[in-house]
């Protein structure tokens, strides 16, 4: 459109047209009133002509003042004086320049400014070279928009190069092949391949898949992207002369553009770590060397129990003799304390044995639910700030005028379980996920539920979430744990006459629930 306008503006007059005709003052009121900078100068530098626009772009009142103080463009309009001559030398070669972008003075206040410039030479009849004539629009808020993108995007490759494996953005539309907008150099160490022949032919990953795996890779990958979920998938490739590897492809949607679907994500050379599953005969046998060693620590606990009672005793009493020298005070100051401390580790011990034996001791008592679930929220609330969760919490609205709920249980116990279910909730979720805390009452029984928008998990996984020491793979991350929460906490949950289930699948997020007597004089 500025294009066209400089057109219009740099038109001679209409044949038989004088100043002071219609057509003559239809020009002249373009020239005033138009948005952006309309000007006519001479090819020695000098400002001749400068409508509204210009002027207030200079910073000038009126015109008058304007071709007063500009007498050379090039050196006192220019960033670069060197501007001046090539714009002069475009015109010299093509009769007009358009959308030439330059680093500009405002003239009046020397702040510097991005326009875009288009002119045209006029001429008289015998050809002679008279003015130049076009418009000037400011365009320094896109330039830095633009320079802004630039840095934005340097900084994003420099950070994706830096994560091992490969870092893409990927556009997939229905009535065309997929392609890549973004591929990180990772992919060399991944696949072998250079990020320009990703970016060229967006099909080229596909066909190093493993035969055995393509089509339940193309089959999750498409219901992923039907539905928007994050995907996290493992599958072989087979790179140079028949090596295979596997791969571990995580995405989630992005902002749609137009009719494309976008994702982002990161593949993962995990052939190491495959590697290692190999070697689960080996696991086997040191878990259940495991199993025979958590057997024996209960048993020798027991057995420490008996003695650690007596030499804390008879310390005790030979503190409280008048006749026990001050300097044997001090040594038996030592044995309580070593002796306390040894009994609460052999508590500890006592403690897991016993749940995983069903002989540990619970107090059921009348428990209302809210607040113990509101300790635990606390306790961990600056875990989820860090992970930059959005909670939903039931629960508060219990304070609200709602029913309160009350459950029959150990409040220790209970207070255990819940803080367990909650952490893992946290650990295992995604940066910037949900978190959903939901209490309901049905029959006799009263259900607390925590969800989360985390990966998942299959069925397989499932099926050994309650393993002691089962960490479903989380011991090779940086999430803490020792994969006996959720067993104990099972056990606890079925101590106290309650239990506790998951609703997990892949790309969903998991949901806890523990489940427990409603207590019928308090609900």
């Amino acid at each position: 459109m500025h294009g066209m306008l400089a057109a219009m503006l740099t038109q001679r007059l209409p044949p038989g047209a004088e100043p002071g005709s219609p057509a003559a003052g239809s020009f002249s009121a373009l020239f005033e009133f138009l948005p952006i900078g309309a000007y006519r100068s001479s090819p020695g530098g000098v400002q001749l002509r400068a409508n509204a626009a210009l002027v207030r772009l200079n910073g000038y009142d009126n015109e008058a003042q304007m071709l007063a103080s500009v007498n050379d463009i090039a050196t006192e309009w220019y960033v670069d004086p060197a501007r001046r001559a090539q714009f002069l030398s475009e015109l010299e070669q093509h009769g007009h320049v358009r959308g030439f972008v330059s680093e500009v003075h405002r003239h009046r206040t020397r702040e510097r400014i991005w326009i875009s410039e288009n002119a045209y030479s006029v001429h008289d009849a015998a050809g002679q070279l008279l003015y130049f004539e076009g418009t000037v629009e400011e365009i320094t808020e896109r330039v830095q928009a633009q320079a802004a993108l630039q840095r934005s995007e340097a900084q994003l490759r420099q950070i994706a190069d830096h994560v091992p494996g490969m870092v893409y953005r990927l556009h997939v539309r229905p009535d065309a092949p997929p392609h890549y907008s973004f591929v990180s150099r990772g992919v060399r160490q991944v696949y072998g391949v250079e990020p320009e022949a990703v970016l060229a032919d967006g099909g080229i990953l596909q066909r190093f898949r493993h035969p055995q795996d393509h089509e339940r890779v193309d089959r999750e990958t498409a219901y992923a992207g039907q539905h928007g979920l994050p995907l996290a998938i493992e599958f072989r490739i087979v790179i140079g002369s028949g090596e295979v590897r596997w791969v571990q492809m995580s995405s989630s949607a992005a902002m749609p553009e137009g009719a494309e679907q976008v994702r982002v994500g990161v593949m993962l050379d995990i052939t190491a770590h495959r590697q290692a599953e190999a070697m689960r005969a080996e696991r086997d046998q040191a878990e259940a060397a495991q199993r025979a060693m958590t057997q024996f620590l209960s048993k020798v606990s027991h057995e420490l129990r008996t003695p650690l009672n007596a030499i804390l005793g008879f310390s005790q009493l030979m503190q409280m003799d008048a006749q026990t020298h001050e300097r044997h005070r001090a040594w038996l100051a030592e044995v309580l304390a070593s002796g306390r401390h040894l009994l609460g580790l052999v508590d500890d011990i006592l403690d897991l044995s016993g749940a995983q034996s069903g002989l540990m001791a619970v107090e059921i008592a009348d428990v209302e639910l809210a607040p113990v679930v509101q300790e635990c929220r606390a306790m961990l609330a600056a875990q989820a700030s860090d992970m930059q969760l959005r909670w939903s919490d039931t629960m508060q609205a219990e304070t609200q005028g709602q029913p309160r709920l009350w459950v029959r249980a150990d409040r220790k116990r209970l207070k255990q379980v819940v803080s367990n279910l909650l952490s893992n909730a946290i650990k295992y979720n995604r940066i910037g996920g949900d978190l959903t805390l939901t209490a309901t009452h049905s029959g006799l029984r009263v259900s607390l539920s925590i969800g989360d928008s985390g990966s998942g998990m299959d069925a397989e996984q499932l099926g050994l979430l309650f393993n002691p020491f089962e960490r479903l793979g989380a011991q090779r991350t940086r999430v803490p744990g020792t994969g006996l929460g959720l067993a104990l906490s099972r056990q606890l949950a079925q101590a106290m006459g309650g239990e506790i289930n998951v609703h997990s699948r892949p790309g969903e997020g998991s949901t806890f629930t523990v489940s427990l007597p409603a207590s019928s004089a308090r609900t």
